[in-house]
């Protein structure tokens, strides 16, 4: 089970902090998100007024707030549109370009690319205190949809501080369910009560309380045996602010969590798992049984219509019980099941939501099945020496995906099943010019023959700037001047690229096609181990000058860059490995590649940084391994390394694994640019030659070029 997690905590600006961390990674992104956008907030309210207009609504709460609902006769109040236009704020919001929230977009996306190859069932937790954000249908977020497509959303709840959590195992040899059927006028709880009932079938113990006295509840959870699952239907409601929650016991009895706390902790104290509370509103609720670590619960964000919540409870059983899911995969999988209510009841797939403690696991009922049944298994703390098999890596930083939304650009979900070769792929016959990074060379040279083969009225001409220096940035800059078709980029679109070519009436989308590593190299003579990331910046920011100052020889050191305003390797490479800083001026600069690895032929103190496919094969140069701290080096190469007199008889080869699970510390990825103009040839000419290379023929012979596939 992979955890991500965003923690959102309002900042002294005007704004939310950002925190991303992974399951067992030791390092955390950062980001910050710009403040909750006024037509977010109006429209979520619109859908949420609208929503409890619905005629079965508003006559079943206006007696008692947060009332379970039976409908009677249903009137449509809140159409489609509230929902869709709930759905497309978030996006816009979601989507910014703010350069303080790009890095948490990247990093999900990288996460995600990481976790697709390890198959691996991903949990994504949202630790945020407000309750507008709270409220929030999270799950509607394209970046989700697209990336982690199987993942359900749930709220965090604070970490388990129990000092007994090793004991936290019900006694008894058979699953206890403990039902509380509370106030249920007019509505339909009949059907809840059985549905757990027949899973006696299956040898749980259930225990039903009806329309119990606060005496009843109290005692039957200080049972010496303890629960496994904590079930309330009936009445229940929740404060404006999401604080507090109660529940209508009976016609007399209306608690909230504080009046049987004590109970409570004695349940969880003897393993009680979960809680449902198959309810209305049930976010206080949630709120308060996090404050006494129950591990997990289950409830409803908003006023439950009573087919809504029968169908749900089924739904959910049927996947956790019979078909034995996880937790998530269940409540994921019901959720999504009451798509078709959404005429009647527009946002009710929104409801179900799980509360967790981001540092247990989720229940199995297979686990819950064992005679000894398994007790939460605590996730180490961030200073935990324990190491993943596999891993997302911290300096994993993959270029921007955006969505269709605002902003206009469009990505291809990896992991789809792709065409099988070029064929598949309807190309318009023309003469399409192309140009760009210069990372793309390997890619052309295998590719585009291929491609021609295939489609030989889809002409293909590379082309190169005038009076520049070939590069990303170049390439895309003659994109918007209307010098070519499509361009290929080593980067994602910068924000002034978006804007300028907002000015000209049109926008750029960025589709990703391929992964490739970044690579130092060195002259062959330089004896070194090879660089941490801390040195290389330190190298490149004028900090370390010499190499007798990382245990080299007495040697100046001369490091080779391109020009920053061109080369989307440089960009990238100031961005992420100098974080930002300042480059050093004992820079030396070169127009290409080419030129900087001749130089550093006959320069035996030189360095430069490059593409991994265009250094890690050449004879004259040396490519050297790096780490992110300490002297757990990774090469760009596979070991061992093939030295110069060797070669050209051999070549090093890429280090393709290690690119592809993120243990090499530097990866990107490579995107087609893409002229987005009302469906215009030019536009289709783009989009086809980046689908092409998303064909199963298009990944191999990227993947022959050196590069990670994505799909």
């Amino acid at each position: 089970m992979a955890i991500v997690k965003l923690k959102l905590r309002r900042s002294s600006q005007d704004g939310f902090l950002v925190i991303l961390t992974v399951k067992n990674l030791d390092e955390e992104t950062e980001g910050f998100l710009p403040p909750l956008p006024l037509n977010l907030e109006s429209s979520f309210n619109q859908w949420q007024s609208a929503y409890r207009q619905i005629e079965a609504v508003r006559s079943c709460v206006a007696p008692a707030p947060g009332l379970r609902l039976t409908p009677k006769t249903v009137t449509i109040h809140s159409h489609a549109e509230h929902t869709l236009a709930v759905k497309d704020e978030l996006n816009q919001w979601l989507n910014t370009y703010d350069n303080k929230w790009l890095p948490i977009r990247d990093k999900l996306i990288a996460i995600a690319q990481q976790l697709h190859q390890s198959n691996e069932e991903i949990r994504v937790i949202i630790d945020a205190k407000d309750i507008d954000l709270r409220r929030l249908p999270w799950q509607e977020w394209n970046l989700f949809e697209e990336h982690y497509p199987n993942a359900e959303i749930a709220l965090s709840a604070p970490k388990n501080k129990n000092k007994h959590s090793d004991k936290l195992v019900p006694q008894s040899q058979h699953i206890r369910i403990l039902v509380a059927v509370g106030r249920s006028d007019g509505i339909n709880t009949k059907d809840d009560l059985k549905l757990i009932q027949d899973l006696e079938k299956d040898g749980v113990e259930v225990l039903c309380l009806m329309q119990p006295t606060r005496k009843d509840l109290c005692e039957a959870l200080w049972d010496e045996q303890g629960y496994h699952i904590f079930v309330f239907t009936g009445h229940s409601g929740s404060q404006e602010d999401g604080q507090i929650g109660w529940i209508e016991l009976n016609d007399k009895d209306s608690l909230s969590i504080e009046d049987f706390k004590e109970a409570l902790k004695q349940a969880i104290e003897k393993g009680l798992q979960l809680a449902i509370f198959n309810s209305c509103d049930g976010l206080g609720l949630a709120n308060q049984l996090a404050q006494l670590h129950l591990p997990q619960a289950i409830v409803m964000r908003e006023p439950v219509p009573d087919p809504v919540a029968i169908d749900f409870l089924r739904y959910f059983f049927k996947e956790f019980t019979h078909n034995h899911k996880s937790l998530f995969s269940s409540v994921k999988k019901a959720r999504k099941r009451l798509e078709h209510f959404k005429s009647d009841y527009p946002g009710a797939i929104w409801l179900p939501t799980i509360c967790i403690q981001s540092n247990v696991e989720p229940l199995t009922w297979q686990g819950l099945c064992d005679s000894s049944p398994p007790k939460p298994t605590v996730i180490k703390s961030d200073n935990s020496t324990h190491q993943p098999k596999k891993n997302i890596k911290p300096w994993l930083l993959i270029g921007l995906l955006g969505v269709v939304a605002s902003g206009g650009i469009l990505y291809f979900l990896p992991g789809k099943k792709s065409d099988s070769d070029f064929s598949s792929v309807a190309a318009p016959e023309g003469t399409w010019f192309y140009g760009g990074s210069t990372s793309w060379a390997s890619i052309r040279q295998y590719v585009d023959p291929e491609i021609t083969k295939v489609h030989p009225k889809f002409e293909l001409r590379y082309t190169d700037a005038i009076n520049a220096t070939p590069g990303s940035g170049t390439g895309i800059r003659m994109l918007l001047e209307g010098q070519l078709t499509f361009s290929q980029s080593s980067r994602p679109i910068a924000d002034r690229e978006y804007q300028q070519a907002q000015q000209r009436g049109f926008s750029l989308k960025q589709i990703p096609v391929a992964l490739e590593g970044l690579a130092i190299a060195v002259h062959p003579s330089l004896q070194i181990p090879g660089l941490t990331l801390t040195q290389i910046k330190d190298i490149y920011t004028g900090k370390i000058t010499n190499w007798k100052q990382i245990g080299g020889p007495d040697l100046k050191i001369t490091p080779y860059s391109r020009h920053f305003e061109d080369g989307g390797t440089v960009e990238f490479f100031v961005n992420n490995i100098l974080s930002g800083e300042k480059i050093g001026s004992n820079i030396v600069y070169v127009y290409d590649t080419t030129d900087a690895l001749r130089k550093l032929a006959s320069d035996r103190g030189g360095i430069y940084y490059a593409s991994a496919p265009e250094v890690v094969p050449q004879c004259k140069v040396k490519p050297i391994p790096i780490s992110r701290q300490g002297k757990s080096f990774v090469a760009p190469y596979i070991e061992p390394l093939i030295k110069a007199e060797q070669c050209p008889n051999q070549r090093n080869k890429l280090n393709i694994d290690a690119f592809k699970t993120g243990q090499y510390p530097i990866t990107r990825q490579m995107f087609v640019i893409v002229k987005q103009n009302n469906g215009s040839l030019e536009q289709q000419a783009g989009e086809a030659y980046a689908k092409m290379l998303l064909t199963n023929q298009g990944q191999k012979l990227m993947n022959e070029a050196g590069f990670v596939r994505i799909r």
